[in-house]
């Protein structure tokens, strides 16, 4: 007699039972993974059958870890470091053996720290770094990582993720800020953590090209040149040297991405070519020369005017710009008819330290300018000559007349060309009929026996004037 089971058990079981028969096929079930000092259960038990049996559970190669007695049995075991194997079951009286359990020992993550390369984690953007997720205990683990708190995206195209490390090829000034990570103990149940301290991470920026200036100032008694070099980018610390003619003259390590030299100059001397140096870890940069030569204002002052038009070509300002005939520092002053204009009005502007000046409603009168050294109150003023300025109700030459003369222009360009073209062609036409007249004449004197004469007629040329009218 043959028992009959639903079809899910034999698929799931694959079981094989024969009542009064000698088979009998043992099932075992229990954890594939357990923590450390855990306690865990596999049972044992031949499906369908309902009398007692005997059941050992035995390990990898044969090892018994126990036997019981009776329908389903149980076998606890406490999880040390050598419970990690291969376990499985079987029926003593008929030594069938079980399915097999791949057992695996979890230890708990604990003790998450972080490490960087390099170390300390300051770099230079455009450098590598490294971080890794260390833990001091744990096994089968899996790491989540966070940037500035944020949970970094597997998929992200700024880090490379490989198991508990997190790499940045080529560091930006993104990339900086602080890091932790977390260790996980892959578990479906009770999964434990240990979370790292919070690393910061600084990435440099490279310095730009040192840029030199300078300015001149009196301190009481003498003139003074205060030198500037300046970085537009870069991070600190940098240190920044002067140089004059090429001698080294100052030597400042600073956290700021600006240096100041002081330096004695005197009016109409030069001092020579200065240049500023600045460095870091990785870079050495140079500026430009720039010589130390305070030139006093003076010459001839000249005013250049220039006329602004708004969309319909209609004067709507003008901008007068005042040029003196030398001077390195100069400072100016504007009149209309002889009064002084402020530096701010209601009709105009003045602008690039008195330089310029924007009248946006044009007052008709006499203009000028004057200048003098700006350090120093007592030079004498350097004046221009009157300019009359006066609105008017002209506008600009219209786009319509440009384009209309243009194309007569254009036209008259055509029709010359298609001219010289054409008694050019007549000129070679009736020379290549002279030298035909002259072939035949020379024919005459050619013995009978002579080949016949190849007449020549030169081919006519047909011209076409073509007048191309342009509309504007």
């Amino acid at each position: 007699m043959v028992l009959v089971l639903d079809n899910d058990t034999v698929l799931l079981l694959g079981l094989v039972t024969e009542i009064g028969g000698s088979r009998l096929k043992p099932v075992l079930s229990g954890p594939s993974k357990a923590y450390l000092r855990s306690r865990v259960q596999f049972h044992c038990e031949v499906p369908g059958w309902s009398s007692p049996l005997t059941f050992e559970l035995r390990k990898d190669t044969g090892d018994l870890i126990g036997a019981e007695n009776n329908v389903k049995v149980t076998f606890t075991l406490q999880v040390t470091e050598g419970s990690e194997g291969t376990y499985y079951c079987r029926v003593t009286a008929e030594g069938q053996t079980s399915n097999a359990i791949q057992f695996q020992v979890v230890i708990p993550v604990v003790g998450a720290s972080l490490s960087s390369d390099p170390d300390p984690p300051v770099l230079y953007e455009g450098e590598k770094l490294t971080l890794r997720c260390l833990v001091r205990k744990g096994t089968h683990l899996s790491f989540t990582w966070y940037h500035d708190k944020q949970e970094v995206n597997t998929y992200s195209d700024l880090y490379r993720l490989s198991e508990d490390a997190l790499t940045v090829d080529e560091a930006s000034e993104w990339h900086a800020g602080t890091y932790s990570c977390t260790a996980h103990n892959q578990m479906e149940v009770n999964p434990r953590f240990s979370s790292s301290q919070i690393l910061h991470v600084i990435v440099k920026n490279h310095i730009s090209t040192p840029k030199l200036s300078f300015t001149v100032f009196f301190n009481g008694s003498s003139l003074m040149a205060n030198v500037s070099c300046r970085l537009t980018r870069g991070s600190p610390p940098v240190t920044f040297s002067l140089l004059v003619d090429g001698l080294e003259t100052d030597v400042k390590r600073l956290d700021s991405l600006e240096s100041w030299s002081i330096l004695p100059i005197s009016v109409g001397l030069d001092k020579g070519a200065a240049q500023c140096k600045a460095q870091t870890d990785t870079q050495q940069l140079t500026s430009d020369p720039v010589r130390l030569h305070v030139v006093p204002v003076g010459g001839a002052v000249r005013v250049m005017v220039t006329y602004l038009h708004d969309a319909d070509s209609v004067v709507a300002a003008a901008r007068l710009k005042c040029v003196p005939g030398r001077g390195t520092f100069p400072t100016f002053s504007w009149s209309l008819n002889r009064s002084s204009l402020p530096p701010e009005g209601d009709a105009h502007v003045v602008m690039q330290n008195g330089q310029i000046l924007v009248l946006t409603d044009i007052s008709s009168g006499y203009y000028r300018c004057r200048a003098r050294d700006s350090f120093n109150d007592s030079s004498i003023w350097v004046e221009s000559e009157d300019i009359f300025i006066q609105k008017t109700d002209l506008s600009a030459t219209p786009m319509e007349v440009i384009a209309l003369f243009f194309c007569g222009f254009l036209s008259m360009v055509i029709v010359g060309c298609s001219i010289f073209m054409f008694c050019t062609t007549k000129r070679r036409n009736d020379s290549c009929k002279r030298c035909s007249n002259q072939d035949e004449i020379q024919s005459e004197a050619i013995p009978m026996n002579a080949p016949a004469d190849v007449s020549f007629e030169p081919q006519t040329v047909d011209m076409k004037t073509v007048i191309m009218e342009f509309k504007a």
